[in-house]
């Protein structure tokens, strides 16, 4: 077996619950088929361990599946998402991207943790205003964000993910 595109796409830990709850309901019967399946050993001890890791009462991804059953917040599109609110004037990654909403930062060094070389790559002015447009957007009403706010047509923001706009070499062949 060949990897052909490795990791190409990232999951936030949201999505991933969606998922794993999905796949249980497949082997359980509770996604609406009412057929039970024997689950395999592996799969079971995933799920498991799994589930109850991202279902800790004190981790914040259960609050969040409790309100969006079926899409996570918004992370990357409409108006109210994380990355319209840093990706127009601070260059991030999509890991970087993932980690603060995973894990959703309160103090500066919580978020100098998330982000490579932050203190290379960002002032301490910088650092605060992006934790306080972080603290903006976690800590808004989930009510008060409007349905269907993803399939908005927002005005297009420049690739300013780091890593994003990586030109392919040209190689050059020699004929002999």
């Amino acid at each position: 077996m060949h990897i052909k595109t490795p990791q190409s796409a990232l999951l936030t830990n949201h999505e991933l619950l969606l998922h794993l709850r999905q796949e249980d309901a497949e082997y359980t019967g509770e996604d609406g088929t009412d057929r039970k399946r024997w689950k395999p050993k592996g799969l079971e001890h995933m799920l498991r361990d799994g589930l109850s890791y991202l279902q800790t009462p004190d981790y914040a991804t259960i609050s969040l599946t409790e309100a969006h059953p079926d899409r996570p917040m918004t992370l990357y599109k409409g108006s109210h998402s994380l990355f319209r609110a840093l990706a127009t004037e601070y260059q991030l990654n999509k890991a970087e991207f993932i980690q603060i909403y995973n894990l959703r930062p309160r103090t500066q060094v919580m978020l100098e943790l998330i982000i490579e070389e932050a203190d290379s790559r960002f002032t301490e002015d910088q650092l605060q205003d992006i934790l306080s447009r972080i603290t903006a957007i976690f800590d808004e009403e989930e009510a008060s964000i409007p349905a269907g706010v993803e399939d908005e047509d927002l005005p297009k923001i420049e690739n300013k993910l780091l890593g994003a706009a990586k030109k392919k070499k040209k190689v050059k062949r020699r004929v002999l």
